[in-house]
């Protein structure tokens, strides 16, 4: 009641006005700075942030405005330091700390414990760019080791679906945040270095902050990963994010779908490969073709050859020269001792002649084993070059699934259809299967 005793009443509004004025009047409630434990936030469309920070006691609710739809808010249970002024919001009658600026408690303590082991594993020579694995050009089987239900997993496989369709995808799922997380990343990366035939493995995970992205900061889990046998990718967070797995892997991606763009070639591009190596191929058959040709002509233009032939050619006009000096002897009458003359005359032209006529019998055989080992190692190279291009082309044909019973699907425009919601009741469509093609069509669902 007032000093003349009458009722003195208020309303709700008046009230809070009065609160409001003796809250914010207070120099010791503004520009203070509240440590406390983060629940209930809520990152609204105009990039307005709402949370309640509590400890064991108390709780006090904060209004982060403009704090941006592009900063990480903080997660429910993260500890915090935030500055503002406390003030009362009259629509609810509460009174709130207005906030404008925000620091996540311990990120220090982490960091400090980041970089030491970080110089710990350094110095044991576990970064050191020699043990790193070289990636396979063409996988055909890889493994992702990531949570089963997170965007990160999905980023991958619309990657690889749209670039590698002939890549086989092999999952081995695993927590990727918290405490537990470090022992099952450690199980499903020791899986996948022995599952047959995983050829590279991708270790991903989404963007977060540095206590999301810490279970990779394990050093158990570091370890483990050196002693993985498979080249290994991390695209952990985002690109600026670095965790102790991103140095002890083969390759860092700063992102997942930056890893799977990093482990297998488009497809279109090996196409055009293999249509330059097919031109490269041609090429070389017909250069070893005409150097084989030319080796050919080489060994029968050789100057033994020439001198073989001479060597008959000389003999065989010895001997004519000889019959025809008999021929004169006989003519001019005359008379040889036949122990002496004749029998002198014979020898001598018949030694020499024998032994040029023995050479060349002797000569003539090697000559042509030469010839024909020069030409049979000339064609057994080009039929191991041969072997050896196809063999590569065969390696890279993106079509090789085909021979597997696997068929490719294309749409009326000549696209590869990934998913059936590319085509609609009706679409004509053209399947391509190992031996030949067929036109089909869709049928409507019943």
């Amino acid at each position: 009641m007032d000093r003349e005793g009458q009722r003195q009443e208020l309303t709700v509004s008046e009230v809070t006005r009065r609160v409001r004025r003796l809250i914010e009047g207070a120099a010791e409630l503004a520009a203070v700075w509240v440590r406390g434990e983060a629940s209930n936030v809520r990152l609204a469309g105009s990039g307005h942030l709402y949370f309640t920070l509590k400890d064991s006691q108390s709780q006090l609710a904060v209004a982060y405005f403009r704090f941006g739809k592009r900063r990480k808010p903080p997660a429910d249970g993260e500890a915090l330091l935030v500055h503002g002024d406390v003030r009362v919001y009259e629509v609810r009658g509460e009174y709130q700390l207005i906030a404008d600026d925000l620091i996540r408690a311990g990120a220090g303590d982490l960091a400090a414990q980041f970089e030491a082991l970080k110089r710990k594993l350094d110095a044991e020579g576990l970064f050191a760019a020699e043990r790193k694995v070289p990636l396979p050009e063409v996988p055909r089987r890889i493994g992702v080791v990531t949570g089963i239900a997170t965007a990160a997993l999905q980023d991958v496989l619309n990657v690889l679906r749209r670039r590698a369709p002939y890549l086989d995808i092999v999952l081995f799922p695993a927590s990727v945040q918290g405490e537990g997380a470090p022992p099952e990343l450690i199980a499903a990366l020791r899986a996948a270095d022995q599952c047959p035939g995983i050829e590279a493995v991708l270790l991903v995970r989404g963007g977060g902050s540095l206590e999301d992205l810490w279970c990779f900061n394990d050093e158990t889990l570091a370890r483990t990963l050196a002693e993985v046998q498979r080249p290994v990718i991390t695209g952990v967070g985002h690109e600026i994010d670095f965790t102790i797995v991103d140095f002890i892997a083969d390759r860092r991606a700063p992102t997942p779908s930056a890893a799977a763009e990093l482990v297998a070639p488009d497809a279109a591009e090996l196409r055009t490969g293999v249509d330059a190596a097919s031109g490269r191929l041609l090429a070389t058959l017909q250069h070893a073709l005409d150097g084989a040709g030319d080796e050919l002509e080489r060994l029968f233009d050789r100057r033994v050859v020439r001198d073989v032939l001479g060597s008959v050619e000389q003999g065989g006009q010895e001997v004519d020269d000889a019959a025809q000096r008999l021929a004169e002897l006989a003519a001019t009458g005359v008379q040889l001792d036949e122990e002496e003359g004749l029998g002198d005359l014979v020898a001598r032209l018949a030694d020499p002649l024998a032994r040029q006529l023995d050479d060349a019998e002797h000569l003539l055989p090697r000559l042509e084993g030469d010839l024909l080992h020069g030409a049979r190692a000339g064609y057994e190279s080009v039929v191991a070059e041969l072997g050896a291009r196809e063999r590569e082309l065969t390696a890279r044909d993106p079509r090789a699934p085909k021979k597997l019973g696997f068929a490719l699907v294309w749409d009326k425009e000549g696209q590869l259809v990934r998913d059936a919601e590319q085509v609609k009741p009706g679409d004509q469509l053209r399947v391509e299967v190992r031996e030949g093609e067929m036109d089909v069509k869709r049928l409507p669902e019943s």
